[in-house]
Protein backbone atom coordinates (compact mmCIF):
# COMPACT_ATOMS: atom_id res chain seq x y z
CA UNK A 1 0.00 0.00 0.00
CA UNK A 2 1.10 3.38 -0.62
CA UNK A 3 1.68 5.93 2.05
CA UNK A 4 -0.52 8.98 2.19
CA UNK A 5 2.44 11.07 0.85
CA UNK A 6 3.05 8.88 -2.07
CA UNK A 7 0.96 9.54 -5.12
CA UNK A 8 2.10 6.31 -6.73
CA UNK A 9 3.34 8.23 -9.76
CA UNK A 10 7.10 7.92 -8.85
CA UNK A 11 9.22 6.25 -6.16
CA UNK A 12 10.06 8.42 -3.12
CA UNK A 13 13.80 8.25 -3.94
CA UNK A 14 13.40 9.51 -7.52
CA UNK A 15 15.53 12.67 -8.13
CA UNK A 16 13.74 15.89 -8.98
CA UNK A 17 13.13 16.86 -12.51
CA UNK A 18 16.11 18.19 -14.58
CA UNK A 19 14.83 21.73 -14.83
CA UNK A 20 14.72 21.96 -11.04
CA UNK A 21 18.41 20.93 -10.82
CA UNK A 22 19.38 23.64 -13.33
CA UNK A 23 17.46 26.27 -11.42
CA UNK A 24 19.17 25.37 -8.12
CA UNK A 25 22.61 25.35 -9.83
CA UNK A 26 21.96 28.81 -11.23
CA UNK A 27 20.99 30.10 -7.80
CA UNK A 28 24.09 28.66 -6.16
CA UNK A 29 26.36 30.01 -8.88
CA UNK A 30 24.77 33.43 -8.39
CA UNK A 31 25.28 33.20 -4.65
CA UNK A 32 28.90 32.14 -5.06
CA UNK A 33 29.63 34.87 -7.59
CA UNK A 34 27.98 37.47 -5.37
CA UNK A 35 30.03 36.28 -2.43
CA UNK A 36 33.23 36.46 -4.48
CA UNK A 37 32.26 39.91 -5.73
CA UNK A 38 31.62 41.12 -2.17
CA UNK A 39 34.91 39.63 -1.01
CA UNK A 40 36.76 41.41 -3.80
CA UNK A 41 35.01 44.69 -2.98
CA UNK A 42 35.87 44.24 0.68
CA UNK A 43 39.54 43.72 -0.16
CA UNK A 44 39.51 46.75 -2.46
CA UNK A 45 37.85 48.83 0.26
CA UNK A 46 40.47 47.75 2.80
CA UNK A 47 43.28 48.62 0.41
CA UNK A 48 41.78 51.98 -0.42
CA UNK A 49 41.22 52.86 3.23
CA UNK A 50 44.71 51.64 4.10
CA UNK A 51 46.18 53.68 1.29
CA UNK A 52 44.39 56.82 2.39
CA UNK A 53 45.53 56.35 5.96
CA UNK A 54 49.16 55.86 4.89
CA UNK A 55 49.09 58.94 2.69
CA UNK A 56 48.05 61.07 5.68
CA UNK A 57 50.67 59.63 8.03
CA UNK A 58 53.63 59.58 5.68
CA UNK A 59 52.87 62.12 2.99
CA UNK A 60 55.38 62.20 0.16
CA UNK A 61 56.60 65.72 -0.51
CA UNK A 62 57.48 66.73 -4.07
CA UNK A 63 61.21 66.54 -4.76
CA UNK A 64 62.87 69.92 -4.52
CA UNK A 65 65.24 71.13 -7.23
CA UNK A 66 68.88 70.20 -6.69
CA UNK A 67 70.88 72.85 -4.86
CA UNK A 68 74.05 74.09 -6.53
CA UNK A 69 77.21 73.55 -4.51
CA UNK A 70 77.92 77.26 -4.79
CA UNK A 71 74.54 78.34 -3.41
CA UNK A 72 74.09 78.83 0.35
CA UNK A 73 71.91 76.20 1.99
CA UNK A 74 69.54 77.56 4.61
CA UNK A 75 66.95 75.97 6.83
CA UNK A 76 63.26 76.57 6.00
CA UNK A 77 63.04 79.13 8.80
CA UNK A 78 66.32 80.90 8.01
CA UNK A 79 66.23 84.32 6.44
CA UNK A 80 67.81 84.72 3.04
CA UNK A 81 69.62 87.89 4.14
CA UNK A 82 71.45 86.45 7.15
CA UNK A 83 74.89 88.13 7.15
CA UNK A 84 77.91 85.92 6.43
CA UNK A 85 81.60 86.61 6.23
CA UNK A 86 82.95 87.38 2.77
CA UNK A 87 86.35 85.74 2.59
CA UNK A 88 88.09 88.45 0.61
CA UNK A 89 90.75 91.08 1.28
CA UNK A 90 90.95 93.73 -1.45
CA UNK A 91 87.53 92.74 -2.83
CA UNK A 92 85.81 92.62 0.55
CA UNK A 93 82.44 94.47 0.63
CA UNK A 94 83.48 96.21 3.83
CA UNK A 95 86.09 98.28 1.97
CA UNK A 96 83.94 98.97 -1.08
CA UNK A 97 83.21 102.63 -1.94
CA UNK A 98 80.21 104.04 -0.08
CA UNK A 99 80.54 102.10 3.21
CA UNK A 100 80.66 104.75 5.93
CA UNK A 101 80.91 105.05 9.70
CA UNK A 102 78.40 107.19 11.60
CA UNK A 103 79.40 109.95 13.98
CA UNK A 104 79.50 108.56 17.52
CA UNK A 105 79.71 110.07 20.99
CA UNK A 106 81.90 108.24 23.48
CA UNK A 107 81.36 108.99 27.16
CA UNK A 108 84.45 107.62 28.88
CA UNK A 109 85.57 107.57 32.52
CA UNK A 110 88.80 109.24 33.55
CA UNK A 111 91.84 107.22 32.58
CA UNK A 112 93.83 106.07 35.61
CA UNK A 113 96.72 103.65 36.14
CA UNK A 114 94.92 100.90 38.05
CA UNK A 115 93.51 97.68 36.67
CA UNK A 116 89.97 98.60 37.71
CA UNK A 117 90.11 102.09 36.19
CA UNK A 118 91.77 100.90 33.00
CA UNK A 119 89.23 98.10 32.57
CA UNK A 120 86.39 100.57 33.14
CA UNK A 121 87.84 102.78 30.40
CA UNK A 122 88.10 99.88 27.94
CA UNK A 123 84.63 98.59 28.77
CA UNK A 124 83.18 102.04 28.05
CA UNK A 125 85.16 102.48 24.82
CA UNK A 126 84.28 99.06 23.34
CA UNK A 127 80.52 99.77 22.96
CA UNK A 128 81.39 103.08 21.30
CA UNK A 129 83.56 101.21 18.77
CA UNK A 130 80.66 98.82 18.17
CA UNK A 131 78.24 101.68 17.53
CA UNK A 132 80.61 103.02 14.91
CA UNK A 133 81.50 99.77 13.14
CA UNK A 134 78.31 97.75 13.32
CA UNK A 135 76.38 99.97 10.86
CA UNK A 136 79.26 99.63 8.38
CA UNK A 137 79.27 95.83 8.75
CA UNK A 138 75.50 95.80 8.33
CA UNK A 139 75.78 97.94 5.22
CA UNK A 140 78.34 95.48 3.82
CA UNK A 141 76.06 92.52 4.67
CA UNK A 142 78.53 91.00 7.11
CA UNK A 143 78.05 89.65 10.64
CA UNK A 144 78.40 91.55 13.89
CA UNK A 145 80.22 89.67 16.64
CA UNK A 146 80.65 90.86 20.25
CA UNK A 147 84.22 91.40 21.40
CA UNK A 148 85.71 90.58 24.79
CA UNK A 149 88.47 92.58 26.48
CA UNK A 150 91.05 91.10 28.82
CA UNK A 151 93.47 93.30 30.80
CA UNK A 152 95.20 90.43 32.62
CA UNK A 153 98.88 89.71 32.09
CA UNK A 154 98.17 86.35 30.45
CA UNK A 155 100.89 83.83 29.68
CA UNK A 156 98.94 82.06 26.96
CA UNK A 157 95.81 82.49 24.85
CA UNK A 158 93.65 80.38 22.54
CA UNK A 159 95.85 81.73 19.72
CA UNK A 160 99.08 80.77 21.48
CA UNK A 161 101.60 82.71 23.60
CA UNK A 162 101.32 86.52 23.45
CA UNK A 163 103.93 88.55 21.56
CA UNK A 164 106.75 90.01 23.65
CA UNK A 165 105.98 93.36 25.38
CA UNK A 166 108.56 95.15 23.27
CA UNK A 167 106.68 94.13 20.12
CA UNK A 168 103.10 94.89 21.15
CA UNK A 169 101.33 96.64 24.01
CA UNK A 170 98.08 94.93 22.98
CA UNK A 171 97.00 92.11 20.69
CA UNK A 172 93.89 90.44 19.27
CA UNK A 173 92.98 86.75 19.27
CA UNK A 174 90.27 85.69 16.82
CA UNK A 175 89.62 82.51 18.83
CA UNK A 176 87.04 83.85 21.24
CA UNK A 177 87.17 87.32 19.63
CA UNK A 178 89.20 88.84 22.46
CA UNK A 179 91.34 91.98 22.68
CA UNK A 180 94.18 91.57 25.15
CA UNK A 181 95.58 94.75 26.74
CA UNK A 182 97.80 93.43 29.57
CA UNK A 183 97.91 95.94 32.40
CA UNK A 184 101.69 95.90 32.96
CA UNK A 185 102.24 96.88 29.32
CA UNK A 186 99.90 99.87 29.69
CA UNK A 187 101.67 101.13 32.82
CA UNK A 188 105.08 101.40 31.16
CA UNK A 189 106.56 104.81 30.30
CA UNK A 190 104.80 106.70 33.08
CA UNK A 191 101.35 105.13 32.84
CA UNK A 192 98.48 105.19 30.37
CA UNK A 193 98.04 108.20 28.09
CA UNK A 194 94.64 109.01 26.59
CA UNK A 195 95.49 109.18 22.87
CA UNK A 196 97.73 106.12 23.15
CA UNK A 197 94.96 104.08 24.75
CA UNK A 198 92.32 105.30 22.29
CA UNK A 199 94.52 104.49 19.31
CA UNK A 200 95.58 101.13 20.76
CA UNK A 201 92.09 99.83 21.48
CA UNK A 202 90.73 101.19 18.19
CA UNK A 203 93.61 99.46 16.35
CA UNK A 204 92.94 96.11 18.04
CA UNK A 205 89.23 96.55 17.41
CA UNK A 206 90.22 97.12 13.78
CA UNK A 207 91.57 93.56 13.80
CA UNK A 208 88.21 92.45 15.21
CA UNK A 209 86.50 94.22 12.30
CA UNK A 210 88.81 92.33 9.94
CA UNK A 211 87.72 89.10 11.62
CA UNK A 212 84.01 89.93 11.39
CA UNK A 213 84.24 90.82 7.71
CA UNK A 214 86.32 87.82 6.62
CA UNK A 215 89.42 89.87 5.78
CA UNK A 216 91.41 88.23 8.58
CA UNK A 217 90.37 84.71 7.57
CA UNK A 218 91.37 85.37 3.96
CA UNK A 219 94.66 86.84 5.17
CA UNK A 220 95.31 83.65 7.14
CA UNK A 221 94.52 81.51 4.09
CA UNK A 222 96.95 83.53 1.96
CA UNK A 223 99.54 83.19 4.74
CA UNK A 224 99.26 79.41 4.57
CA UNK A 225 99.48 79.48 0.79
CA UNK A 226 102.72 81.46 1.06
CA UNK A 227 104.23 78.26 2.49
CA UNK A 228 107.02 79.98 4.38
CA UNK A 229 107.84 82.59 1.74
CA UNK A 230 108.94 85.43 4.05
CA UNK A 231 108.57 88.13 1.42
CA UNK A 232 104.90 87.25 0.89
CA UNK A 233 104.25 86.69 4.60
CA UNK A 234 105.70 90.04 5.67
CA UNK A 235 103.81 91.83 2.90
CA UNK A 236 100.55 90.28 4.14
CA UNK A 237 101.37 91.23 7.75
CA UNK A 238 102.06 94.87 6.87
CA UNK A 239 98.86 95.17 4.84
CA UNK A 240 96.87 93.75 7.76
CA UNK A 241 98.48 96.01 10.38
CA UNK A 242 98.40 99.18 8.30
CA UNK A 243 94.71 98.58 7.62
CA UNK A 244 94.09 98.29 11.37
CA UNK A 245 95.92 101.62 11.77
CA UNK A 246 93.66 103.17 9.15
CA UNK A 247 90.55 101.66 10.75
CA UNK A 248 91.69 103.08 14.10
CA UNK A 249 92.01 106.68 12.90
CA UNK A 250 88.84 106.36 10.80
CA UNK A 251 86.96 105.60 14.01
CA UNK A 252 88.70 108.40 15.94
CA UNK A 253 87.84 110.93 13.22
CA UNK A 254 84.16 110.04 13.61
CA UNK A 255 84.31 110.21 17.42
CA UNK A 256 86.40 113.37 17.85
CA UNK A 257 84.77 116.64 18.82
CA UNK A 258 82.03 115.08 20.93
CA UNK A 259 81.80 113.37 24.30
CA UNK A 260 85.11 112.53 25.94
CA UNK A 261 87.21 112.73 22.76
CA UNK A 262 88.08 116.35 22.07
CA UNK A 263 88.81 117.46 18.53
CA UNK A 264 92.26 118.75 19.51
CA UNK A 265 93.23 115.36 20.89
CA UNK A 266 93.97 114.04 17.40
CA UNK A 267 96.48 116.78 16.52
CA UNK A 268 99.54 114.50 16.91
CA UNK A 269 98.03 112.08 14.40
CA UNK A 270 97.39 114.84 11.90
CA UNK A 271 100.90 116.25 12.25
CA UNK A 272 103.06 113.21 11.83
CA UNK A 273 101.42 109.91 12.57
CA UNK A 274 101.43 107.94 15.77
CA UNK A 275 104.19 105.35 15.35
CA UNK A 276 107.62 106.65 14.37
CA UNK A 277 109.43 103.31 14.26
CA UNK A 278 110.00 101.19 11.16
CA UNK A 279 108.77 97.60 11.40
CA UNK A 280 109.00 94.65 9.05
CA UNK A 281 105.61 93.39 10.27
CA UNK A 282 103.75 96.70 10.81
CA UNK A 283 105.23 98.83 8.05
CA UNK A 284 107.63 101.75 7.90
CA UNK A 285 107.02 104.87 9.96
CA UNK A 286 106.39 106.72 6.71
CA UNK A 287 103.65 104.33 5.58
CA UNK A 288 102.16 104.10 9.06
CA UNK A 289 101.74 107.87 8.93
CA UNK A 290 100.32 107.63 5.40
CA UNK A 291 97.54 105.20 6.37
CA UNK A 292 96.75 106.90 9.66
CA UNK A 293 96.24 110.19 7.83
CA UNK A 294 94.08 108.47 5.22
CA UNK A 295 91.84 107.18 7.98
CA UNK A 296 91.54 110.65 9.51
CA UNK A 297 90.42 112.22 6.22
CA UNK A 298 88.49 109.26 4.77
CA UNK A 299 84.97 109.67 3.42
CA UNK A 300 84.38 105.92 3.56
CA UNK A 301 86.13 102.63 4.37
CA UNK A 302 87.56 102.21 0.84
CA UNK A 303 90.32 104.65 1.89
CA UNK A 304 91.65 101.85 4.13
CA UNK A 305 91.92 99.18 1.42
CA UNK A 306 95.59 98.38 2.02
CA UNK A 307 95.26 95.04 0.23
CA UNK A 308 94.63 96.89 -3.04
CA UNK A 309 97.51 99.32 -2.51
CA UNK A 310 100.81 99.22 -4.45
CA UNK A 311 103.76 97.60 -2.73
CA UNK A 312 105.57 100.89 -2.04
CA UNK A 313 102.66 102.06 0.15
CA UNK A 314 102.79 98.98 2.38
CA UNK A 315 106.55 98.53 2.71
Amino acid sequence: MGSPDDSGERPAWRPPAEDHREQRSTVWITVVLFAVFMAVMLVVAVLVVGGLKESKVGAVQPRLPAVSSSAPVTSPTAKADVPTRKYETAANPLVAPGVTLPKVTCELPKLRGTKEKLEAFYLALAPCLERAWHPALTQAGEPRIPVAINADDVKNTACGPPPPPEEASGFYCSEGATIFVPLPRQLENGGPELLTQLFLLAHEYGHHVQEQSGILSKHDALYREADGDQVKILDLSRRLELQADCFSTLFLANAAGRGSIGAGLLAPLKQGGFDSEDSETHGSAKNATLWQKRGLTAKDTSACNTFAAPANEVS
